[in-house]
């Protein structure tokens, strides 16, 4: 305990260089915090993004993934309540679900006769209720872009289908710009009435079907804004399968938790293999796979990141270390010759990295905890890449909590190796000239 207090006087001797120094091991740590907290706020707002775009799991008709994008219906699946049955009762998968509910992707033509336009769409049918619980799922408590005020304006104030309105559909506001529909709630009895044709999957004339615009709501990517058509699973059914059962082509799973999503493809290979499904599955990460590499980008940030200011604080300690050194250079030859050995001159001089890693570490954690709880509690908007909506500025530096304990360590080993050089070099000196100095 004496030399811990010895090492923390020596520290203090020179007050104004010491508090420097802490104070850019403190400011280090609690960047490193917050950049942390921001990288997992990434993480956290990627995967629910991804689970909103497709659910957890979406299961295919085999094949889908080489052929289903040029002629999505031919590889519809005519089994969903079937499928949809086997999933729910399954004692491994059922306990572990959310949601499951089916999905017909269509493309083709939309047309609006009253204003003479026209343009390609690329349509989602899905039932009224489940297409909001697949939106609406943010088990982490995020801020959703439709909470923030200044997108409000953007959303469609109510539901984007509804069981009582067979024939109402949702488009983007793209598509409405490019229709001649003025964006919002379309309410009352003179809601632009749309045609839309697609050709049937095994080809010949196509199908057309009648829609009424529901709502234009504007979606986070430009891409889908411009073409998207979201409309009753129905309506969809019939425009693809005129007169005939309901087909998907894609059967949805919504999960409790993310971390499920292992146990629960594995069982589903394994119901494949036994009932001869003939189905292929795909996950939200390998639907959204620009999610994943964004994620990633940001991970690679962080280690450069780290490494700067690595880099930075190992000369900085390093310099204060051997200010203090050259200081101290008659006092080191004095212990020296009283018998301390040069394993105990580093000691010594280690204990001090030591002190001034614990102060600056423990400091810079209690400043980055108050400098999130300030981002936090502000509404610090952005436009994210690839996107239309504002979102707001989250750092998460408790989730995981080991944000905070990686910084503080990183921080620390640095102060360390920093300080172990120059107590290298003066554990290295000789008795008679230090004493000289």
């Amino acid at each position: 305990m004496n030399t811990w207090s010895l090492a923390l006087r020596n520290v203090w001797r020179n007050t104004r260089r010491t508090a420097v120094t802490v104070m850019a091991v403190a400011l280090s740590c609690a960047g490193l915090m917050l950049f942390g907290g921001y990288v997992s706020w990434a993480h956290i707002a990627g995967e629910v993004h991804a689970v909103m775009l497709s659910g957890h799991l979406q299961l295919f008709k085999e094949g889908f993934e080489e052929k289903g994008a040029g002629n999505p219906a031919a590889h519809a699946l005519p089994n969903y309540e079937e499928l949809r049955q086997l999933l729910v009762s399954d004692p491994v998968i059922g306990p572990r679900i959310e949601l499951v509910t089916g999905q017909l992707l269509v493309q083709g033509m939309v047309s609006h006769a009253a204003t003479q336009t026209s343009s390609t769409f690329a349509g989602i049918g899905a039932l009224a209720g489940d297409i909001e619980r697949v939106i609406r799922w943010n088990p982490y408590g995020l801020t959703e872009a439709r909470d923030i005020p200044a997108n409000r304006h953007l959303f469609a104030t109510g539901p984007e289908l509804a069981d009582e309105d067979p024939e109402g559909i949702t488009i983007g506001e793209g598509l409405a710009r490019v229709l001649g529909i003025p964006p919002g709630d379309q309410a009352g009895a003179n809601r632009p009435s749309l045609e839309l044709m697609s050709l049937p999957p095994a080809g010949g004339l196509p199908n057309m079907v009648s829609a009424s615009v529901r709502h234009t709501s504007i979606r986070a990517m430009e891409d889908l804004d411009n073409r998207l058509v979201v409309l009753p699973l129905a309506l969809a059914s019939e425009l693809m399968f005129p007169g005939e059962p309901l087909h998907v082509t894609s059967v949805q799973l919504l999960l409790k938790r993310t971390a499920d999503l292992p146990a629960v493809q594995q069982r589903i290979a394994e119901l494949d293999a036994r009932h001869h499904l003939g189905i292929e599955q795909r996950n939200c990460w390998e639907m959204n796979p620009n999610n994943v590499r964004s994620v990633g980008m940001l991970d690679m940030f962080f280690i450069f990141a780290f490494c700067i200011v690595a880099v930075v604080l190992v000369f900085t300690i390093y310099n204060t270390m051997m200010m203090g050194i050259v200081e101290r250079t008659r006092e080191t030859g004095a212990i020296r010759a009283m018998g301390v050995t040069r394993a105990g001159v580093i000691a010594m001089f280690v204990r001090e990295g030591v002190v001034i890693g614990i102060l600056g570490g423990g400091l810079g954690v209690v400043l980055g905890l108050v400098a999130a709880w300030c981002v936090n509690s502000s509404m610090i908007l952005y436009t994210p890449p690839y996107y239309n909506v504002q979102a707001k500025l989250e750092i998460f530096c408790m989730r995981p909590p080991s944000i905070i304990l990686a910084s503080f360590l990183g921080c620390f080993i640095v102060a360390v190796v920093g300080a172990f050089f120059p107590a290298r070099r003066a554990s290295r000196m000789e008795i008679a000239e230090a004493l000289r100095h």
